[in-house]
């Protein structure tokens, strides 16, 4: 499998610093994809929020646009499956990038079948996991979810669903969007989430290692908030 560079929650149009709700910006979300692939990493994963739902002007579009482009420039295949802060736009991404369905689905990145579902309202109130396609054998099976699991660490449900469901569903690993902290709530197989200002790279693992992938954090582009 190729290495998968996995993003979310960087909610573009919020200032770096001196305002209530901060964000990473345009400038560190470049910079990670650039790292991502000096990392390694062929494809490329935005777990939702990408942009802020009421933090925003017209340059934030252009700056969404600039951050997938650059994806595109730099990945074979580029997914983005929306968040509930990405309902609130219209956004025209570039020709090139696959957005994930609000319907259960899969995607081939490479040898690497995504199993997603992008959220459909904000406080997505659907409980998808048990709909999700089969797992295909004989491949890495990643899924990817905007999701406030049961809502220990988040204020509004989104995509709710339990530990328990995704571990039955059986994929390799989870990479979770929603929540800002990097919390991480199973380890092997790896169910956390990717966290604002952080970046993480899925790798194939080791054969002799308990879980196929290695989910680890690409700590140069750490931000300094995060």
């Amino acid at each position: 499998m190729d290495p998968i560079l996995a993003l979310a929650d960087i909610h573009l149009g919020r200032k770096q610093s001196g305002d209530k709700k901060i964000g990473p910006g345009l400038a560190w979300a470049l910079d990670a994809l650039d790292q991502g692939a000096k990392a390694g990493a062929r494809h490329l994963i935005m777990a939702g929020d990408i942009i802020d739902r009421k933090r925003f002007t017209e340059v934030t579009y252009d700056e969404v646009n600039q951050f997938f482009e650059r994806g595109l420039s730099l990945f074979d295949t580029v997914l983005f499956t929306p968040g509930n802060h990405d309902t609130h736009h219209n956004l025209d991404l570039p020709t090139g990038v696959t957005v994930a369905s609000p319907s259960p689905a899969t995607y081939l990145m490479g040898s690497c079948a995504v199993h997603t579902a992008g959220v459909e309202v904000d406080k997505d109130p659907r409980e998808l996991v048990g709909s999700f396609p089969l797992l295909i054998d004989g491949t890495v099976n990643l899924g990817i979810l905007h999701t406030s699991l049961t809502g220990e660490h988040s204020n509004n449900p989104c995509l709710p669903c339990t530990r328990e469901e995704l571990l039955d569903y059986g994929c390799d690993a989870w990479l979770l969007g929603h929540v800002h902290q990097p919390v991480s709530v199973n380890e092997s197989p790896f169910i956390g989430w990717i966290g604002m200002g952080r970046a993480l790279i899925v790798r194939t693992a080791e054969p002799q290692a308990e879980s196929k992938v290695t989910v680890e954090e690409l700590t140069t582009v750490r931000w300094k908030h995060a």
